[in-house]
């Protein structure tokens, strides 16, 4: 039988490198990391890590659901995600973000009008996605999402993808007790957190909001 070579792990210094071949398609390397991650669980012990890809360029929705596969298949709690393999298209990104939120495993209807509350916290594959505002009482995980045309307001630690003013509003903003996601976006404007930040703050209480300013998101301690 021919070994499956699509997927490929090595440990660096900073965590996890997944190199995917050039040469296979998306379904080919989703099926190899699923096996690999099932006949390597030594390797996948539980930590906190970072996941660098590198090598064929994907979506970014095929990112996120390389990400679900391994949030699924371990209990790594995974801190930052790295994508070398190259940059997205902003229309494209949202036609991805659309088919990432119909893949993910399970998905809550929500009200069309004001703000929605959850009474916990989200685990890797769940996600919220709202018209209005979104405050959760809880932890958003890595491998959790929040989509929101409102602000996004979280009483806990943001480690998992959130995006606030998904509809164009550029005033919306995000509020944690912690955030150290794998991405913020407000708007179309999109942000990663450095791995060594998320480090060296995954255990602290750091009240901030994010917010756009011109052509950036910023984020600032909360104060009165």
């Amino acid at each position: 039988m021919q070994k499956n070579n699509s997927v490929i792990f090595k440990g660096g210094k900073n965590g996890i490198v997944i190199i995917l071949s050039e040469y296979a398609d998306y379904d080919s390397i989703a099926e190899s990391l699923r096996e690999k991650i099932r006949s390597s669980s030594r390797f996948f012990a539980d930590a906190t890590t970072t996941i660098t890809f590198k090598g064929k360029q994907l979506s970014e929705s095929e990112i996120l659901s390389l990400i679900d596969i391994i949030s699924a298949e371990t209990n790594l709690s995974i801190s930052f995600v790295e994508d070398l393999t190259g940059t997205f298209d902003i229309a494209q990104e949202k036609r991805d973000e659309v088919a990432a939120l119909k893949k993910l495993k399970s998905l809550e209807k929500m009200p069309t009008d004001g703000a929605y509350f959850h009474k916990s916290g989200l685990r890797s594959g769940q996600a919220i996605s709202h018209s209005g505002s979104v405050v959760v009482l809880g932890d958003v995980n890595a491998g959790a999402e929040i989509v929101a045309a409102g602000n996004v307001v979280v009483f806990g630690a943001i480690r998992g993808l959130v995006h606030a003013g998904a509809d164009g509003d550029d005033k919306a903003f995000v509020c944690a007790l912690s955030m150290l996601p794998i991405q913020l976006r407000i708007a179309d404007k999109k942000t990663y957190f450095p791995a060594e930040l998320i480090k060296e703050n995954k255990n602290k209480i750091d009240p901030v909001y994010a917010y756009v300013k011109g052509e950036e998101i910023y984020v600032a301690p909360f104060t009165n």
